[in-house]
């Protein structure tokens, strides 16, 4: 949807035009403000209110309009998406923004407000105060689960409580719960309580609220996990490394521009999970690799330092341009081994090729909800009709890297969803119709307090 609203040089306008604009999930949010950033420079400490606006609201909408819906008289389904976004801000602030004082949370708000009637505002305002008079104190959770009606869970950390009950009780609407508590759309906290059971969902809704940390994959062929962990402990970044990957994780709160590390080439940003994919993919120098759809080339660099700079690696995708970034990125990560392609001239590629690829990684598109912490507009574009589609084109790619593959080549398929259907279910689909390959390995990760949800599958002919 297009907000049509002007975007001004101040941080909760954007943000709040953001939120407008991304509202049924298309678009991201991020790529927005940076648009905007890039036209119209906000200062820094704008800069920053305005991205914890967005990913914040994003993030926790359900839940704000939720609250801000149990003190609104009237009909909340009929309220426009403007004013919903608009209360959806005035609560996040008032909840999870302890350093933003009352008054400019609210007075902020229906300033905003204002262009849209005196009426408006004057509703807005209302709702916000009765919000601010029932909110109660900021406390930390109890080790034990809760799920206690007048308590709002704002992270994995805190929670703050109500002078009421504001959620459904769990014992008699355990859906209802999930999604206005954790912010979950109806369809995703049916699925999940389902497929996963209360306790697998309970786990997937935790991660799902978490403040991501930043994950770095440490250059392989220019420092160790340890290495990088030390060098971030000296500057006071007190990071760890994830025991199944060697992935180091920071805390939240750091930003990539902490990392000095990130553009001297020694490490890249890339979730535990993701870094997984290819370490069950079995490289040794010498392989010829392709990277089916390799976006910004995340994966095919780490393909080519687990080569140790010795093999080929084919980046192929749609998008020219991000496939643009990847020679600079491989520039400064002293990878020396990867080509790209573009998807229309990778066939004729591959054609050239003394002989087979030994390995394809088709990591493909997919609804993104294992990654929802760091892609929350994602979930509202997540439906029924949208996975019906996606699996269409996912048993496309998968099939067309069968047909390309020679009789040794190990395919390599990933997505960063947890539903079965983009997962489990393309490989069972695409192994009745190629009774020739067979599954050698698959991992299912859920998210949780280190890393994103995904799932990799390796196949193999015999």
């Amino acid at each position: 949807m297009s907000s049509g609203i002007k975007v001004r040089r101040d941080a909760r306008e954007r943000a709040f035009a953001a939120l407008v604009e991304t509202y049924e999930g298309e678009g991201r949010c991020l790529a927005l403000l940076d648009e905007w950033q890039a036209a119209e420079p906000l200062s820094p400490l704008d800069v920053g209110l305005a991205t914890e606006l967005t990913l914040g609201v994003a993030r926790r909408r359900i839940t704000c309009e939720w609250i801000a819906s149990r003190f609104y008289k009237g009909r909340w389904a009929g309220v426009r998406v403007e004013m919903r976004v608009l209360m959806a801000l005035g609560v996040y602030q008032l909840c999870w923004l302890e350093r933003v004082p009352d008054h400019a949370a609210i007075d902020q708000t229906v300033k905003m407000a204002k262009r849209y009637g005196q009426g408006t505002a004057r509703i807005v305002n209302a709702v916000l105060r009765k919000v601010q008079a029932a909110r109660g104190e900021v406390l930390a959770r109890p080790t034990e689960k809760s799920t206690s009606r007048s308590v709002l869970l704002l992270d994995q950390e805190r929670q703050l409580s109500f002078s009421e009950d504001i959620f459904p009780a769990y014992e008699r609407k355990p859906l209802q719960y999930v999604e206005t508590q954790y912010g979950v759309p109806p369809w995703l906290a049916e699925r999940w309580h389902r497929t996963h059971k209360p306790a697998g969902c309970f786990q997937v809704c935790e991660a799902l609220i978490r403040r991501p940390g930043l994950s770095l994959r440490a250059n392989g062929l220019r420092a160790e996990p340890q290495t990088l962990l030390k060098a971030l402990k000296a500057r006071d970044i007190a990071a760890s490394v994830h025991e199944a990957t060697g992935a180091v994780l920071c805390p939240p709160g750091t930003s990539a521009v902490d990392v000095l590390e990130i553009e001297e080439g020694l490490c890249q940003p890339q979730d535990a999970t993701s870094q997984r994919t290819l370490l069950e993919a079995g490289l040794r120098p010498g392989m010829t690799v392709v990277d089916w759809c390799a976006g910004i080339g995340t994966k095919s660099i780490q393909a080519a330092e687990l080569l140790k700079n010795d093999g080929l690696v084919i980046a192929s995708d749609i998008d020219a341009y991000k496939l643009a970034n990847i020679a600079p990125a491989c520039d400064r990560h002293g990878v020396e081994i990867v080509e790209t392609a573009a998807a229309d001239d990778l066939a004729a590629r591959l054609n050239a090729l003394p002989q087979p690829p030994d390995v394809i990684l088709v990591d493909a598109p997919c609804l993104n909800t294992g990654v929802l912490a760091k892609r929350p507009e994602a979930k509202f574009r997540a439906s029924q009709k949208a996975l019906v589609s996606i699996e269409v084109l996912q048993r496309e790619i998968l099939q067309a890297a069968l047909d390309t593959a020679g009789e040794a080549t190990r395919v390599v398929y990933a997505t960063c969803s947890i539903e079965a259907e983009e997962n489990a279910g393309q490989v069972k689909a695409v192994l009745a119709a190629n009774d020739d390959w067979r599954l050698e390995k698959e991992v299912v990760t859920l998210p949780d307090v280190d890393c994103d949800g995904g799932y990799v599958a390796v196949l193999v002919r015999g």
